[in-house]
C-alpha cells in the first residue's frame, strides 16, 4: 500500500483538493441581491469568468508586484457588476464581503475523499505539500477546512512570484521539501498544462484527477482518476503505476 519510490506528493488545490460549494457567480449573485442587484446568475456568469480572464491578462499572477491581490479581486468585481447595481449601491463594501467569504466554508468544501487520502498518505511517512496558483488565503482556507496541518508546506503562486505552469512553483516545493529529487516527487492536480504536463516537464511524476473526458492524447491513459476516492483505492491496492 504504497507508492514506490515517491517521498513527496503535492496537490492542487482547486478543483482537486478543495471544491466550491456553489460556483462563484452564484454566490457573487447572491450576496450581490443585497446591493441592488436584480439580474439573474446565468447574465453573470460570462460577466465574472471574462472579467477574471481580463484582470490576470492585465495584472498577472493575482497582481504580484503590480497592485495587492484585495485590489485586484476588486478589480474583478467591480467590472463583473459594472452597470449591474443602483448608483448608491456601496460597491467598495461589496467587494470586502465577497473577498472575505471566499475563505470560509461559505463557499468551500472539501473535494470528496481528500481527508481520506491525505490521512492515508501522511501514515505512510510521505511529505506533503499543496501547489497551487492562488492568492495568499489560501493558508486560511486550509485552515478553516481542517486540513492545513496535514502538509508540509503550501506554496502559491503569489508567494512564490510564478504561476504554474512555470517549473519554477515546482523546483521551489523541491528545495522545501530538503531538496528531494524531482524523481522522487509526485504532483496531483486537474489541470492538463498547469499540473500534469507542468510537473512532468519539471521532471516530476504526475497525475490526473479529472472526470472530465479528455481528447489530449498525451496523457497516459492509467495517470488519470475520476476522483480522490479512485486514486485512494489504486494506492491501496498498489495499482498506480507511474
Amino acid at each position: 500500500m504504497c507508492i514506490k519510490g515517491v517521498n513527496l506528493i503535492t496537490f492542487d488545490a482547486t478543483n482537486t483538493l478543495l471544491r466550491f460549494r456553489i460556483h462563484p457567480w452564484q454566490y457573487y449573485s447572491i450576496v450581490a441581491r443585497d446591493y441592488g442587484f436584480k439580474g439573474s446568475e446565468n447574465d453573470l456568469k460570462p460577466r465574472l469568468l471574462e472579467n477574471y480572464k481580463a484582470v490576470w491578462n492585465e495584472y498577472p499572477n493575482f497582481g504580484k508586484g503590480l497592485i495587492s491581490w484585495e485590489d485586484w479581486w476588486s478589480h474583478v468585481v467591480k467590472r463583473t457588476f459594472k452597470g449591474q447595481l443602483p448608483k448608491s449601491a456601496d460597491v467598495n463594501r461589496l467587494c470586502d464581503k465577497l473577498i472575505n467569504d471566499f475563505k470560509t466554508t461559505k463557499c468551500w468544501r472539501l473535494a470528496d475523499g481528500a481527508d481520506k487520502i491525505l490521512n492515508m498518505l501522511r501514515n505512510q511517512g510521505i511529505s506533503l505539500g499543496v501547489i497551487s496558483n492562488f492568492d495568499p488565503r489560501l493558508v486560511e482556507i486550509l485552515q478553516n477546512m481542517q486540513i492545513y496541518n496535514k502538509f508540509h508546506f503550501v506554496l502559491t503562486s503569489f508567494d512564490i512570484g510564478y504561476p504554474k505552469p512555470n517549473r519554477k512553483m515546482f523546483d521551489r516545493a523541491s528545495i522545501a521539501c530538503e531538496n528531494v529529487h524531482p524523481r522522487a516527487c509526485l504532483h496531483i492536480g486537474d489541470d492538463i498544462e498547469k499540473d500534469y504536463k507542468a510537473a512532468r516537464s519539471a521532471g516530476w511524476h504526475a497525475l490526473l484527477v479529472t472526470n472530465q473526458k479528455l481528447k489530449d492524447n498525451s496523457i497516459v491513459a492509467k495517470h488519470i482518476f475520476v476522483n480522490l476516492d479512485e486514486l485512494h483505492d489504486a494506492i491501496c491496492n498498489d495499482k498506480v503505476k507511474l
